[in-house]
C-alpha cells in the first residue's frame, strides 16, 4: 500500500469546545452540538462536508479522464435520527448528484461509478440510512 496523504484530526472535548488537523495545515474547529443554539459545527456539518466534497471531487475526476468539461455538484442533507423502539440514534444521509448540461442517464452513469470509487462512500459502504440520487444541475 502506497500512502499518497496523511492527517491526524484530534478532538478531546466532545461537542463542547475544539476539534483540530495537527500538522503544516492546522485546522481548529468550534463544536457544538446539533440540538444546541451554541455556534460551531458538528458531527453531521463534517461528514456531509467530507462526503459532497470527496463524491463531487471524484465525479470531476471522472469526467476529466473522458475529456468532458461540465461542472458537477454534489449536495448532502443529513438528518439526526433517533430510532422511536430502541432510542438509539443515527445519521440518515442523502446526497444529491448533478452534472450540468448531461442529460439524467447519461450524468447517472457517471455518478454511479463515482459513488463506486469515492474513498467516502466506500466508508459509508452499504449503511442502510446513506442513499444518493442524481438530479438535474442547478447553480
Amino acid at each position: 500500500m502506497k500512502k499518497i496523504y496523511h492527517t491526524e484530526v484530534v478532538n478531546d472535548q466532545g461537542l463542547k469546545g475544539t476539534a483540530y488537523v495537527k500538522g503544516e495545515h492546522e485546522l481548529t474547529v468550534v463544536t457544538s452540538s446539533p440540538t444546541s443554539t451554541e455556534a460551531g459545527t458538528n458531527p453531521e456539518q463534517l461528514i456531509g462536508l467530507s462526503w459532497a466534497t470527496c463524491f463531487n471531487s471524484t465525479i470531476e475526476l471522472l469526467l476529466k479522464n473522458k475529456g468532458i468539461e461540465k461542472k458537477s455538484r454534489v449536495e448532502v442533507h443529513i438528518n439526526y435520527c433517533e430510532d422511536e423502539n430502541t432510542k438509539e440514534h443515527f445519521f440518515e444521509l442523502r446526497a444529491y448528484a448533478a452534472i450540468d448540461a448531461l442529460g439524467l442517464e447519461e450524468a447517472r452513469s457517471y455518478i454511479d461509478i463515482a459513488t463506486k470509487r469515492c474513498p467516502v462512500s466506500k466508508i459509508i459502504g452499504d449503511y442502510p440510512y446513506a442513499s444518493y440520487v442524481v438530479v438535474p444541475y442547478a447553480k
